[in-house]
């Protein structure tokens, strides 16, 4: 990976050094981690439409907690807040700005999705 790259990384989507950090600076574990990321992220996405779709908050707090707590591993800060406005949003019982929210999240989500490939091809 170039320092370009990792710039343009920890400014705009995800920190590739506190990422690094986390892993004890284990880049082969973090590209694991990114790799089962990858795999999982699409059905907590699946998880978090249907608690909208079915007005279910306490589906869409857990769902969205989960995807917080899984792209707080990489330093993700706007993916991160992005789910964890939904997570408040199911949190309070209040769904009726989560179809805004979840637009957020999957714009951030799919930067974010590409971010990480772009890293593991980079390592």
């Amino acid at each position: 990976m170039t320092a370009t790259n990792e710039t343009k990384f920890s400014e705009q989507v995800f920190d590739m050094t506190e990422a690094l950090e986390n892993v004890g600076g284990d880049m082969d574990l973090l590209k694991e981690i990114i790799e089962i990321f990858l795999e999982d992220y699409p059905n907590q996405m699946k998880q978090i439409q249907g608690g909208i779709s079915s007005g279910d908050a306490v589906v869409l707090e857990h769902a969205a907690h989960s995807l917080k707590g899984s792209v707080a591993n990489f330093a993700a800060k706007r993916a991160y807040d992005a789910a964890y406005r939904l997570e408040v949003l199911g949190r309070e019982g209040d769904l009726g700005e989560a179809n805004e929210a979840l637009g957020d999240l999957d714009r951030e989500i799919r930067e974010f999705d590409a971010a990480m490939n772009e890293a593991i091809k980079g390592t």
